[in-house]
């Protein structure tokens, strides 16, 4: 079973959704969108709360591939002035992680009350992440690149493939060209927008030019699956 794949130059992406780069043993998870469920609740909508399965996504993922890294890459959490319970249940999860890897937070256009929110943790948080030949950002605002490779995360990619009874399941994916890679949101309530029927302006624009690659990430494997450009 395919638990990683080489996208390119060094980068694989993993069975999760996160991106992992193993010469500088860092680790990428975009869109985690932490107490999104508890945000519905708020606005009188009784949804499931998924808070606990990423907590055992993210942890088993770091204790399968060893980090010295977890950079969370943009809406780690789904909105500001979370309710008690919602702030303990995300602050857990954080010193969880940070037990096993050292944690930064590049700044999401959803964390803009992180600060606040979650002033008691020890944590880095930034507005991009730089190795060499690399630049990490969320997504809803692009910066000027010149030979590095841009990673983001903010536009959720997912492929809608049919299997054999005819049926389509929309699945989170990686998307990527020469010059970008984009990771699927990492919260299971955020499956995303299918690549082959939502090809926006943005997202046309934050790949780049050149041919689009896409690989689907189901949990357990990842899978390059055939895509062409709309």
């Amino acid at each position: 079973m395919n638990r990683l794949l080489e996208l390119a130059n060094g980068r694989f992406g993993h069975a999760s959704g996160a991106l992992w780069l193993p010469a500088e043993r860092t680790l990428f998870v975009a869109d985690a969108h932490l107490g999104y469920g508890w945000a519905q609740r708020r606005r009188g909508e009784l949804g499931p709360l998924a808070d606990e399965k990423i907590r055992v996504q993210l942890l088993s993922t770091l204790d399968e591939l060893a980090p010295q890294t977890l950079v969370f890459l943009g809406d780690l959490v789904h909105a500001p002035r979370p309710a008690a319970e919602e702030q303990r249940l995300i602050a857990d999860i954080l010193r969880a992680a940070s037990t096993k890897a050292r944690v930064i937070i590049v700044r999401g256009n959803h964390d803009r009350g992180f600060e606040r929110d979650f002033s008691a943790l020890e944590y880095s948080l930034v507005s991009e992440w730089r190795a060499p030949g690399l630049l990490a950002v969320h997504g809803d605002r692009l910066p000027p690149v010149a030979d590095e490779h841009l990673v983001l995360g903010h536009f959720h990619p997912a492929l809608s493939p049919r299997d054999a009874a005819g049926a389509r399941q929309r699945i989170p994916a990686f998307v990527w060209t020469a010059g970008t890679t984009i990771l699927p949101a990492f919260s299971p309530f955020a499956a995303g927008a299918d690549l082959a029927r939502h090809w926006t302006p943005a997202l046309d624009a934050a790949l780049g030019p050149g041919a689009v690659k896409v690989a689907v990430c189901t949990g357990k494997r990842v899978a390059q699956l055939p895509f062409r450009r709309p």
